[in-house]
């Protein structure tokens, strides 16, 4: 007997799923996941809603290797023929990079589309149920070939490359670097963004672990090499450094970056700003230029969460600095 078309929606936690906790101050976890489906209608009555509580955990409880792992399964999930694609619903704070992380690590071209809530379950304009039934009709979408994992939040879509989070409060958090929406929700229909027809070929990346070690370090006025050294002695197996600008530092980090570079660390550099991205433009001691030529890898458009994620299944497939470098430069 041939299976009922399914999607599969994984609950990870978040703001979606949380109450007022009685008693005391603010909200956490509710185990309202089953609250949620049963309010989801109205249901595409072909298509099978398959749940799986896969945690129910505040977003930043959520580690890389908790982020590598739901990859994964939302890539076994995908597998099964009957699977038309996965919803993920999961706290805001970090959503930008586990969507990231599905966008490297899945390679099944089926819709994969991550959501959440800015108000928690039972807060005044709630807005988790309206997130859910968008992201249900957008995974029956044809979206584009190889736009990879999206996030949908407040009637848009958004590419995981992409997707940035704004705003710590407000409903509408989500924007896009540059490139602009997938598409968008327009009453019941969800419809696609023209110029996203064709998008840039995704690159992925398939490693059998990811390496956690990896810091993030954010450069600020009058830094010194300190931080730098302090990740290398404690074992560091790369790092990526969030720079001014293009990608720029100042000269007192210069040297602990150089003593990285020698001990074979691969260090990655981002920047700060929000678009844009890193570029080789200036030669002067701690410039972006300056750096690549000492063997510093560029990470082009993404910023420094992101370029953290891609190093961390980079150096679980290869220790080798010029290797990472080819992977980084095919983002």
């Amino acid at each position: 007997m041939t299976k009922s078309p399914e999607i599969v929606i994984f609950f990870t936690g978040g703001t979606i799923g949380m109450s007022p906790v009685e008693g005391k101050e603010g909200v956490a976890p509710g185990g309202n996941f089953e609250g949620l489906l049963n309010q989801l209608a109205p249901q595409e009555s072909e298509v099978v809603l398959r749940p799986v509580l896969w945690s129910d955990k505040p977003s930043p409880h959520m580690t890389p290797a908790d982020m590598f792992r739901l990859a994964r399964d939302v890539e076994e999930a995908l597998m099964e023929e009957s699977v038309l694609g996965a919803v993920v619903l999961h706290g805001t704070d970090t959503l930008v990079e586990t969507a990231y992380m599905c966008d490297l690590v899945v390679h099944s071209d089926k819709p994969v589309i991550l959501t959440g809530s800015m108000r928690y379950y039972s807060e005044a304009g709630y807005d988790g149920i309206r997130n859910l039934a968008n992201t249900v009709r957008a995974c029956l979408l044809p979206l584009p070939p190889g736009i990879g994992a999206c996030i949908l939040m407040t009637d848009r879509i958004f590419a995981a490359r992409e997707a940035v989070k704004v705003n710590s409060l407000n409903v509408d958090a989500f924007e896009s670097r540059e490139a602009g929406v997938v598409g968008y929700v327009a009453g019941e229909s969800v419809l696609l963004a023209r110029r996203h027809s064709t998008p840039n070929p995704r690159r992925k990346i398939s490693p059998p672990a990811i390496e956690p070690n990896v810091p993030l370090l954010t450069a600020y006025t009058g830094i010194d090499r300190s931080l730098v050294d302090h990740a290398r002695s404690r074992g560091a197996k790369g790092i990526v450094i969030e720079g001014f600008g293009a990608g720029n530092v100042p000269p007192s980090m210069v040297e602990g970056i150089e003593a990285c570079l020698e001990a074979g660390l691969p260090v990655v550099l981002a920047t700060r700003c929000i678009e844009g991205g890193v570029w080789p433009i200036y030669g002067y001691p701690g410039g972006g230029a300056d750096l690549y030529a000492k063997g510093v890898i560029l990470s082009g458009r993404l910023g420094g969460p992101k370029a953290r994620i891609r190093l961390m299944c980079a150096l679980g497939l290869t220790s080798d600095p010029e290797e990472i470098r080819a992977l980084f430069e095919e983002a």
